[in-house]
């Protein structure tokens, strides 16, 4: 099985993101994989959404996405006010956006192809950057990752409804590591069910954020849970990880899993050809089905 995946397409960001979407789609046609994995933050913006995905149409594999933060944005303070939140883009509207393009909502449907399961979450992290880190000094090519924190305090909307703030002020905003808790909940319990179905041979995890800390640039602190990570260890079917936000590629070994990410991320004013972009920001990696153990067509 082949599995294709990119992430951080950011197609708000500038124009040559916007650009890039419907060419990494002609690559991918040629490529034809199985299974087209899309690890999230494409645009706060449905619309924006559903134009990136709408670019895929005519692949004929399975399509897979998982949410990042950006995606779960309220770009309005009177829409949040009202009680508009991002559990309502995260359960209601994305969900529908894939589904309306032809793409499985993973955290919401986990799914099983050719004996491989597929589980998702946008992940989140439990403090973002640790606390008291977003002055350090971070290297100028990683600033998204502080402008992403200062971005999720006013627009992430995480709201808990239980707990009121003064008239008018909407509901009070949950805790960054509830939130967490409560996705890891859902994916252990995802990556469980997963497990005990015995046709599943071996299972890839999709987040948004890195589930492991060996996935952090080096000297800046980890932008997701350790508890995540945990969850993909603690499950002996779990052999890939799939994740996003930080915009730099990775392939390496944790415990048995494999954890990768290969995402676009912000595109500058530099006129680097399409063809060299998509070198930078698709891969495909494969699995092992049965028949290759067989000797399938050997004589």
């Amino acid at each position: 099985m082949r599995i294709a995946y990119t992430s951080d397409l950011h197609v708000d960001i500038s124009q040559r993101n916007w650009e890039l979407v419907p060419y990494l789609a002609e690559v991918l046609k040629m490529v034809d994989p199985d299974v087209f994995v899309l690890a999230g933050d494409v645009s706060p913006e449905i619309g924006d959404l559903e134009y990136a995905l709408d670019c895929f149409s005519g692949l004929r594999g399975l399509k897979l996405f998982v949410p990042g933060n950006q995606d779960i944005w309220v770009l309005s303070e009177e829409m949040q006010g009202l009680g508009h939140d991002s559990y309502e883009k995260y359960y209601f509207y994305l969900p529908e956006a894939c589904r309306r393009n032809d793409f499985v909502p993973l955290w919401m449907e986990p799914v099983v192809c050719r004996g491989v399961g597929f589980a998702g979450s946008i992940g989140w992290y439990d403090s973002p950057l640790g606390a008291g880190d977003a002055g350090m000094a971070f290297p100028r090519e990683h600033h998204y990752l502080l402008d992403s924190v200062w971005n999720d305090n006013r627009w992430a909307c995480w709201a808990d409804i239980a707990t009121l703030t003064q008239a008018g002020g909407g509901p009070a905003k949950r805790a960054d590591a509830e939130v967490a808790r409560e996705f890891n909940l859902r994916l252990d319990q995802d990556v469980e069910a997963l497990s005990r179905d015995s046709s599943v041979r071996e299972i890839v995890v999709v987040t948004h954020y890195p589930p492991f800390v060996e996935l952090s640039v080096e000297g800046i602190p980890f932008t997701g849970s350790r508890e995540t990570g945990g969850i993909l260890s603690s499950h002996p079917k779990v052999t890939i990880s799939i994740s996003g936000h930080i915009h730099d590629r990775r392939d390496i070994l944790v415990g048995n899993v494999r954890a990768v990410r290969c995402p676009v991320g912000y595109l500058g004013g530099d006129r680097q050809k399409y063809q060299d972009l998509v070198r930078n920001c698709l891969e495909v990696i494969h699995t092992l089905e049965e028949e290759d153990f067989l000797g399938r067509g050997l004589t």
